[in-house]
Order: C-alpha cells, then sequence, then structure tokens
C-alpha cells in the first residue's frame, strides 16, 4: 500500500471525514486531465515537425514539453492510485503517460512512493534534492565538487533531475541503485523502449511527409527525434527538477540524519514546502506545489489538493509556504548549498552557515 505511512497520523491536522472527502477519485477529472495533456502533447509535436517557420516550430516543442510535464504529474498521481477510483485503469493510464517522459513506471513508483514519501528528508533514504553535509564535501574528489556546485546553482539546478534522478534512477533499472531488480523493472522499460521505437517510425513518417522528403533520407531523421522525443523530454524533466527543488529546498526546511519523532504530520508540514502560483498557473501545472497536502496524504487526487492545502494550511503553524517570486529563487539558491547535520542549518560551501532553519524569509 502506497500511503500506509501515511495514515499513521492522518487525524492530527485533517479530521478523518475531511480526508476521506478529499481521497474520492473521479473518473472524469482523472481521465479528463490525461485526455487534455495527451491532446496537448500530441498538438504540440505536429506543430514542430509540420511548421513552416522555425519559431512556430520551437513553440511547437515547447507545447509539448509542457505537456509531457503535465503527463509526468497525471502519471504521478496514477502511481499513487489517486488519479481514478479504478487500480487498474491508473496503471494503464500512467503506464502510458509516463512515456513521453521516458520514465519507468515501476522505478518511478518504487523511488517515489516507497523512498521520497516514506523518508521525506531522512539522509540516506531519500534521494532527491539530498544535500551534502561540508564534510562530505570537502571530501569528494575535485570534479565531484564541480559537478555538485553546478547542480546546486542557479542554472544548474535546472539539469539536476535530468542526470542525477532520471537517468540513474527512473529510466533503466540499475542493480547500483536497487536492493532487487525485479522483473517488472525491465518488463515496464520495455515498455519505454518500445514507445521510443514506434514514436521515432511516426515522428520521422510524420516529418519527411511535411517537409516532402522520402523517408529514408537518414540525415532528417536526428531532426524528427530531437524535436519530437529528445527536446520535449527535456523542457519536462527540466521542469521536473526546478518542481522538485521548490518542494523541499529553503532555508527554513531542514533533512534529519535519523527518523524524527515528531508525527508524520508535523513532520511532513515542516520538510513539505507549498509554493504558491498564481491561480491560473497552479490550474496548469495541477496543484503540484500544493505540496504539503500532498505528502501528508499522497492517494488525495490532483483536482481536491487545493482545498486541502488551504486547511492545512490555516490550522498548522510549522507549514512553509510563500508566493513564488524568480527573486526567491535567487536568495533560496546560494543559501541552501550544504547542510550541517550538527547544527541543523544550510551552510555555504566553505562550511559557514547562511540561515536559521526557523526563518522563512519569505
Amino acid at each position: 500500500m502506497e500511503a500506509s505511512a501515511a495514515d499513521l497520523q492522518s487525524e492530527e491536522i485533517l479530521t478523518r471525514l475531511e480526508v476521506a472527502a478529499a481521497r474520492q477519485a473521479s473518473y472524469a477529472w482523472g481521465i479528463g486531465f490525461f485526455v487534455f495533456d495527451a491532446i496537448a502533447y500530441a498538438c504540440g509535436i505536429h506543430l514542430a515537425l509540420t511548421a513552416e517557420s522555425t519559431g512556430l516550430s520551437v513553440l511547437g516543442s515547447l507545447i509539448a514539453g509542457f505537456s509531457t510535464s503535465g503527463l509526468l504529474i497525471v502519471a504521478h498521481d496514477a502511481c499513487h492510485q489517486s488519479l481514478t477510483p479504478d487500480r487498474r485503469l491508473n496503471r494503464v493510464l500512467g503506464t502510458i503517460a509516463f512515456l513521453p517522459a521516458l520514465h519507468t513506471y515501476s522505478l518511478w513508483r518504487h523511488g517515489h512512493n516507497f523512498l521520497h514519501h516514506l523518508h521525506t528528508n531522512i539522509r540516506g533514504l531519500d534521494y532527491v534534492w539530498e544535500p551534502l553535509s561540508p564534510s562530505e564535501y570537502s571530501a569528494l574528489p575535485a570534479m565531484s565538487k564541480l559537478r555538485y556546485r553546478f547542480f546546486r546553482s542557479l542554472p544548474g539546478h535546472y539539469f539536476y533531475y535530468m542526470f542525477e534522478i532520471w537517468w540513474k534512477r527512473r529510466f533503466i533499472p540499475r542493480k547500483k541503485y536497487l536492493s532487487t531488480v525485479k522483473k517488472v523493472f525491465w518488463t515496464d522499460f520495455t515498455f519505454v523502449v518500445l514507445w521510443i521505437c514506434a514514436s521515432s517510425y511516426v515522428l520521422i513518417l510524420l516529418y519527411s511527409h511535411s517537409q516532402n522528403i522520402a523517408i529514408d533520407t537518414v540525415s532528417m531523421w536526428p531532426v524528427a527525434i530531437f524535436k519530437g522525443i529528445l527536446l520535449p523530454c527535456c523542457i519536462s524533466q527540466m521542469l521536473m527538477s526546478n518542481t522538485e527543488y521548490l518542494h523541499h529546498t529553503h532555508p527554513a526546511v531542514r533533512w534529519f540524519r535519523d527518523p524524527t519523532e515528531e508525527s508524520f504530520d508535523d513532520h511532513q508540514a515542516r520538510v513539505s514546502i507549498h509554493v504558491q502560483y498564481p491561480q491560473p498557473i497552479d490550474w496548469f501545472v495541477h496543484w503540484i506545489m500544493d505540496h504539503t497536502a500532498h505528502h501528508m496524504q499522497p492517494t488525495i487526487p490532483l483536482y481536491r489538493l487545493n482545498a486541502t492545502q488551504a486547511k492545512i494550511d490555516s490550522r498548522s503553524e510549522n507549514t512553509v509556504q510563500y508566493h513564488f517570486k524568480f527573486s526567491k529563487l535567487l536568495k533560496i539558491t546560494p543559501q541552501c548549498k550544504l547542510f550541517d547535520d550538527e547544527t541543523g542549518n544550510w551552510t555555504d560551501f566553505k562550511g559557514q552557515p547562511t540561515g536559521v532553519t526557523s526563518e522563512l524569509g519569505d
């Protein structure tokens, strides 16, 4: 059961009735979001490959990239069995929705549901944006230090997810990052490979037809695959990298060496951030930034998160929340380089404290 740990203290901030009501999944809403993102993705791909101007072609790839990110969020809900009331349908929709972002369903489920959610911000268990301590950083070889510094920079944080999470843990099953390599991992990875092969053929066919070029003109294949697979996938992963960074990185949010003794709800309120976007953007990103509500109750569907988050914000003194501005990101990235386990504070690369965790810096 994905959310078993989330049920341990579920009544502390939200009542049983509120949780039960919020967990009600809908076929119409769940399938509706899947269809919306899928159509937007298909339209973006078509525009990217058939547009006569470079500007429209780039616009098409951007639409496809943002829609791939939307499908990734839909698949995320399906993986939590919260998208629709039917588990088998969730499995099918989730597997399909993960494909444009080249994600293996069961690998995501293993890393996200069973590691990230059950051990949020516990060092050594939760690998999503896990910071190094000053001593760990100082012990790194020079090239590893440069790599770490890049990913913790403003431009570099957009590429972290692609190289440190997707490639290592959510694409190909790797024994190095898995206690057991299960058959289902390879089965789901096979679906991704088949998607790459089938979509490449369709993209090449569409592009050759739009450009009036013979399909066996090998030189145009990379262009079609780049516009239709690689660029949208890269855009979605850059968006996901920024999203997951904002979810759990803030001067007020700390990391832990060992599981804490506080309740599940209190812990999630402290470490899962609510970044407030303007309402139209919030809808466009499927309320993915109402993250405290999601971590307290992972089986709440995306289309019910907003109301639940509002209740949590009004009742919990521990919630970390702020209205997003790019200037906030400019302040967060230089403050959150390393995390000192002994003091419970973020530090710079020299080990000097950059802020106190009790200060939100909103």
